[in-house]
C-alpha cells in the first residue's frame, strides 16, 4: 500500500502541474489570440482523437498491465501491431478529413485533421513502454516525463499563438507533447522491442483488451459526442462557449481522475485476490475524489459567471448556466471514473463494458433529443444531468455488488463529505449575494476562500 501512496503522490503532483499548464494556456490564448468560433472549430477536430487512439491499440497495453507474467515476444508483438494500426488509422483520417470539413462547412478542418492525426503514428512508439512502467507502479518516472511533455506543450501552444498561428496552437501543442512522450517514456522504461511479431500468441490478450477497451471506447465516444452535436446544431462559436464551460468544470474532474485512474487499474490488478483490500482502497479513492471535486464544484456553482468572464473574457459569461449544470454532474463523473479501472483490474472488463454501453445509449439518446428540442447548447448540459445519473446507478450497483459492500456502509464512510461541503457552498452563496455590487475579481476571490475555508474546516472538525 505504501507504493500505492507514493504513486498517488507522484501522479497528483504531475496532474496538478498539467492542470495548471492547460488552464494557463487556455486562459491566455482565448483571451488574447483565438475567438470563440476558432476555438469551436479546432475543438471539432481534437475531441475525436481520444476514441481513435483507443481503436489503434485495442486495449493490448492494458492487457500487458493486467497479465502476471508478460513475456518479451508478447510485448514486441503488441508494439509492432500498434505501429501498424497507427499508420492505418492515420491513412483513414487523411482520407476522411475533407468529408468532415464539408459536413461542418469549415475548410481549415482538413489540414487540422491531418496535422493532429500524426499523433496516431507517434503514440504507439511509447504505448508498450508506458504499460510496462505502469505495471511496475513506476509512477515517479511516468510523472516526470508527463510534467516535461506538458511543459513543452504549454511552450509550443503559447509560441504558436503569439506568432499568429491562432487556432493552430491547439493542434501543434498536443503533437509536441506526444513527441516528447515518445522520447521520454522509452528512455525511462529501457526496453526495446524485438524483431518479433506473432499475433496468434495474443488470443487471451486481445479478448481482454477488446472487452476493456470496448468500455473505454464507448466512454470516449459518448463523452465527446456532445461537442460534435453542439457544433453541428448551433455552430463553431456555440461550441467554443460550450467547451470553455465544459473544460472549466471538467478540469478538476480530469485532475482527480487522472490521479486515480492512472494508479487505480494497476493497484486493483495487484490486489485482485484480496477483496477486503480492494474495498478499502476503493473507499479511500472515493473520499479523495469527493473532497477535491466538491470543493471546486462549490466554487463553480456559486460563481460560474465570474469565473468564465474573468478567465476567458466577458463574452464567455453567457455559458454560466451550462457550467453550473455540468459542475453538478461532474461530481458523479469523478466517482464514475473509479468503476471501470476497478472492474478491469479484478478481471471483469465485461461488467465495465456493460456500464459503458448503458451510459453510451442513455447519453447519446439524450444528446440527440436535446439537439432536436433545445434552443441553446445549455440543453446538452441538461441532457448530461438527466442521463448520466442513470448510468451511474448501474455502475455503482455493479461495483458495490462485486465488492460485497453494502450501500449503507459505503455512505457511512463517505456520505458526510458532500453534506459538509454543501453547507460550505450554501454559506458562500450567501456571501456572494451580499457582494453583488463588488467587482467580479474580488467577489470571486472571497467566494472561493469562503468555500475552501469553511469546507476544509468542517471536514477537519467532523471527519
Amino acid at each position: 500500500m505504501r507504493s500505492v501512496a507514493r504513486g498517488v503522490a507522484w501522479v497528483a503532483v504531475a496532474s496538478a502541474l498539467v492542470a495548471v499548464f492547460d488552464l494557463l494556456a487556455l486562459v491566455l490564448i482565448l483571451r488574447s489570440w483565438v475567438s470563440t468560433a476558432e476555438f469551436g472549430t479546432v475543438s471539432i477536430v481534437v475531441t475525436v482523437f481520444a476514441a481513435l487512439h483507443l481503436i489503434g491499440h485495442a486495449g493490448l497495453p492494458a492487457a500487458l498491465v493486467q497479465r502476471e507474467q508478460p513475456d518479451e515476444d508478447r510485448q514486441s508483438t503488441v508494439f509492432w501491431l500498434g505501429c501498424a494500426s497507427g499508420l492505418t488509422l492515420y491513412a483513414i483520417v487523411w482520407c476522411a478529413a475533407p468529408l468532415v470539413a464539408a459536413a461542418h462547412g469549415e475548410a481549415v478542418i482538413v489540414p487540422l485533421f491531418r496535422v493532429v492525426g500524426v499523433m496516431l503514428v507517434v503514440r504507439p512508439l511509447y504505448a508498450v513502454h508506458d504499460a510496462l512502467l505502469r505495471r511496475e507502479l513506476r509512477f515517479r518516472e511516468l510523472s516526470t516525463v508527463r510534467i516535461v511533455a506538458n511543459a513543452v506543450e504549454l511552450a509550443v501552444k503559447l509560441g504558436v499563438a503569439m506568432g499568429g498561428g491562432g487556432l493552430w496552437a491547439f493542434a501543434i501543442g498536443p503533437l509536441a507533447r506526444e513527441l516528447t512522450y515518445a522520447i521520454g517514456v522509452p528512455l525511462q522504461a529501457r526496453w526495446r522491442p524485438r524483431w518479433v511479431c506473432r499475433p496468434r500468441s495474443l488470443g487471451v490478450d486481445v479478448r481482454f483488451g477488446l472487452r476493456a477497451t470496448g468500455g473505454e471506447l464507448l466512454y470516449q465516444i459518448y463523452s465527446n459526442l456532445d461537442f460534435q452535436i453542439v457544433a453541428y446544431t448551433w455552430g463553431p462559436a456555440a461550441l467554443g462557449l460550450y467547451r470553455a464551460a465544459y473544460d472549466m468544470v471538467l478540469e478538476p474532474v480530469r485532475f482527480v481522475s487522472g490521479v486515480v485512474t492512472v494508479v487505480a487499474f494497476p493497484t486493483f490488478a495487484r490486489l485482485r485476490r484480496d477483496r477486503a483490500a480492494i474495498a478499502a482502497q476503493f473507499i479511500a479513492f472515493s473520499r479523495q475524489n469527493l473532497v477535491v471535486v466538491l470543493l471546486v464544484v462549490g466554487i463553480i456553482v456559486v460563481a460560474a459567471g465570474d469565473l468564465l468572464g474573468g478567465m476567458f473574457g466577458t463574452e464567455y459569461a453567457i455559458a454560466a448556466p451550462t457550467a453550473r449544470i455540468l459542475a453538478v454532474v461532474g461530481v458523479l463523473r469523478a466517482l464514475g471514473h473509479l468503476g471501470p479501472p476497478l472492474l478491469d483490474g479484478v478481471g471483469l472488463p465485461g461488467l465495465s463494458l456493460r456500464y459503458q454501453l448503458v451510459a453510451a445509449v442513455t447519453m447519446s439518446t439524450g444528446f440527440f433529443i436535446a439537439a432536436h428540442v433545445g434552443t441553446t447548447f445549455t440543453a446538452i448540459a441538461i441532457a448530461w444531468a438527466v442521463g448520466y445519473p442513470i448510468a451511474f446507478v448501474v455502475l455503482w450497483a455493479t461495483v458495490l455488488g462485486e465488492l460485497r459492500l453494502g450501500l449503507g456502509e459505503y455512505l457511512r464512510r463517505v456520505g458526510r463529505i458532500p453534506v459538509l461541503i454543501a453547507l460550505a457552498t450554501a454559506a458562500a452563496a450567501g456571501v456572494h449575494e451580499q457582494l453583488a455590487g463588488v467587482g467580479a475579481g474580488p467577489r470571486l476571490a472571497i467566494t472561493a476562500v469562503t468555500v475552501l475555508v469553511l469546507g476544509l474546516g468542517l471536514l477537519a472538525w467532523l471527519e
